[in-house]
């Protein structure tokens, strides 16, 4: 077993049941956890999760975690991690009160995740999963880079959003260059949450300069890009010489 599935099992089998307000949230809950647990191939099980209606972000934080784990030859989690799981969860089930709450918001599907693996159809005004559109990744580590400059909540969910985003490109047929830049921003964001630097000056500092050139390259058109992410590529290779 990896560190990886080793962290997420931990994980999920030690939320207890009655921090679900409903049975369906339990009896999905349970579901999921037997299902990625049980998989010899977790990271195409929690892919599949992220293209259900609703669950993106609730499959970016397990993708986060585990990423996490992997690198850092590790399976312990804490209740950073629980948290994001279950608020997340909560939220993917229409369900943003805590389990002592009222009613329960769970959407009107008897299976929201019926058709897991294959992605559910989704209204034409939602919000589509990541799919490694560049400028659709441009857009996530925008709003990613605000949330962090306004110190908003948002800003550790939408973290995972962009480390799983950097994931997708990095098993995905995509330029060089924009793999060499997810996969140096996932280092680097890996390394700034598991070390607690979110409000670290430095890190704000840093995310200014590798996000901005992100839109230009975003926006131009793919035969006249070349040189254009090196300027983000770059400060990313020797990130830690500025927290050593």
């Amino acid at each position: 077993m990896s560190h990886a599935q080793e962290a997420l099992q931990i994980l999920l089998s030690n939320i207890p049941p009655f921090e679900f307000s409903t049975d369906d949230q339990r009896s999905t809950f349970e579901a999921i956890r037997q299902r990625l647990t049980a998989s010899a191939d977790m990271e195409s099980e929690l892919k599949a999760l992220y293209k259900v209606h609703n669950f993106s972000d609730f499959a970016a934080a397990l993708l986060w975690i585990a990423d996490r784990a992997e690198k850092g030859g590790g399976s312990q989690t804490g209740a950073e991690e629980t948290s994001l799981v279950l608020s997340t969860f909560r939220t993917a089930m229409g369900d943003t009160a805590s389990p002592m709450g009222s009613e329960s918001l769970v959407p009107d599907s008897d299976n929201p995740l019926a058709e897991f693996g294959e992605g559910s159809p989704v209204p034409p005004d939602a919000v589509l999963p990541f799919s490694g559109d560049e400028k659709q990744f441009s857009a996530l580590l925008d709003q990613f880079v605000e949330a962090m400059q306004s110190g908003e909540e948002a800003r550790v969910p939408l973290l995972g959003q962009v480390v799983a985003a950097c994931s997708i490109v990095g098993a995905g047929e995509f330029a060089g260059d924009y793999k060499e830049y997810c996969g140096s921003l996932m280092e680097f964001l890996t390394y700034i949450s598991e070390n607690q630097f979110l409000d670290d000056v430095r890190v704000m500092n840093l995310l200014s300069n590798v996000s901005s050139p992100v839109s230009q390259w975003a926006n131009t058109a793919p035969g006249e890009r070349e040189g254009l992410l090196e300027e983000g590529i770059a400060p990313l290779r020797d990130f830690k010489s500025l927290f050593e």
